[in-house]
């Protein structure tokens, strides 16, 4: 479709220094020449409206600025939507998280509190072991002290049990003595000696006085 083209006449004023006309400062665009063909001026009903190309330009703005806001709200309107989903994604993990560590203190609590009790049970242990330790020891005290007591015991027993014995044999000599009639009546033989046994508690003087009486001597230790 042919376009009217609109030639301006400006007139511009020449600088001081410039003296001679230059081609690209003229106000006249370089167009061929050549035929101009006439176009009939158009009638009330056929004037076409011009739409000046600053009004195109910024109407083109205005658009880019539409599509722009429109997407720049999408994009908002998504970013918005993942971040509420984010946001309840973690509130959700973080009360599954805080029932977790709830649950995770409770058991502590109740390990705190077992811990507690077998220290508790321990210590008590610990210390009725110590007591039966004590215990052992002085009953292992007092089984020696008997052990040496009986020891001794058995020796004062030997030593009355070998007492005994001779005791025993003096009896039997003296016994086979008297049914020899080796001795007057009432005395009894001793290692070849008849000896007379007084059964009454008197001094030494007496004593040796009662033997000189009986043509004996008092027998000495």
């Amino acid at each position: 479709m042919a376009q009217s083209v609109v030639y301006a006449d400006l007139k511009f004023a020449a600088g001081p220094s410039s003296t001679v006309p230059d081609d690209d400062d003229s106000p006249y665009e370089n167009v061929p020449l050549g035929p101009v063909t006439a176009e009939p001026s158009p009638g009330p009903w056929t004037r076409r409206w011009r739409v000046p190309k600053a009004l195109l330009a910024a109407s083109l703005l205005l658009l880019l600025l539409v599509v722009a806001v429109v997407a720049l709200g999408a994009c908002y309107w998504q970013v918005t939507r993942s971040l509420q989903d984010t946001t309840r994604e973690h509130t959700a993990e973080q009360g599954r998280l805080s029932q977790e560590l709830r649950a995770r203190e409770q058991s502590l609590e109740q390990t705190q509190l077992e811990l507690a009790w077998a220290r508790e049970e321990l210590q008590r242990a610990w210390q009725e072991g110590n007591i039966t330790q004590k215990e052992l020891e002085s009953r292992n005290a007092a089984l020696a002290h008997t052990q040496q007591e009986l020891a001794m015991l058995q020796e004062e027993m030997q030593v009355v049990q070998g007492k005994l014995n001779t005791s025993e044999s003096t009896v039997s000599r003296l016994r086979a003595c008297v049914n020899t009639d080796c001795c007057p009546r009432g005395w009894v033989l001793f290692r070849s000696k008849c000896l007379y046994i007084s059964v009454t508690k008197k001094t030494w003087q007496e004593s040796q006085q009662d033997c000189a009486g009986k043509s004996a001597l008092l027998l000495v230790q």
